[in-house]
């Protein structure tokens, strides 16, 4: 009687192996629901950046696959899409990028939500833009865009936005006569 039960159980383990084993489909889909938008992956062309914005929200980076010596040149279109565990934040579309940095900024400009700064990736090189976002009308605006030397340690995305006297500033990097500067501009909504 024990060993008739020990075969059961082994038949059933094995099968259940085997279930887990036969399933081999080549495009499927990973999905997050909201009541924004719903994230729908192809994870043969796709892949997916989490990136943790707080304690409590995410953001999920679909960006396509990279093709072997892709420079910038391999694609029609290089655009990521953000989505975000906050069902109340809609998605954002980003073109002429691989990927992002994002930080989540306090609320800039009194509306009771926070700014999202962006940065985007592309293939070589320490420079990249520095995108400011706002929630408008349940869309993300693009308020102020700059220059960011991200390679260096001084200002990294989550220090990039400074109080100032008249209000908030956006630092932003740039090269003048072979010489590294900073500058501090005003941020207007």
């Amino acid at each position: 009687m024990m060993k008739k039960c020990w075969i059961y159980l082994v038949a059933i383990a094995v099968l259940a192996a085997c279930k887990g084993n036969v399933k081999t489909e080549e495009k499927s889909e990973k999905q997050l629901d909201s009541a924004k938008a719903k994230m729908i992956v192809d994870t043969t062309k796709q892949v997916v950046d989490t990136i943790l914005l707080s304690k409590t929200d995410t953001a999920f980076v679909v960006k396509n696959k990279l093709i072997k010596d892709d420079i910038g040149d391999k694609q029609k279109q290089y655009i990521i899409q953000i989505f975000f565990t906050n069902e109340h934040w809609p998605i954002l579309i980003y073109k002429n990028a691989i990927g992002a940095d994002l930080a989540l900024t306090g609320d800039l400009n009194g509306d009771n939500q926070p700014e999202l700064l962006l940065r985007q990736k592309w293939f070589s090189n320490c420079w990249a833009s520095i995108n400011l976002f706002s929630l408008k009308n349940n869309e993300w605006k693009l308020v102020k865009k700059g220059s960011m030397y991200f390679c260096s340690d001084k200002y990294p995305l989550t220090k990039r936005i400074v109080k100032t006297d008249k209000g908030y500033g956006l630092l932003t990097d740039s090269l003048t006569d072979d010489k590294f500067i900073t500058l501090k501009k005003e941020i207007k909504f």
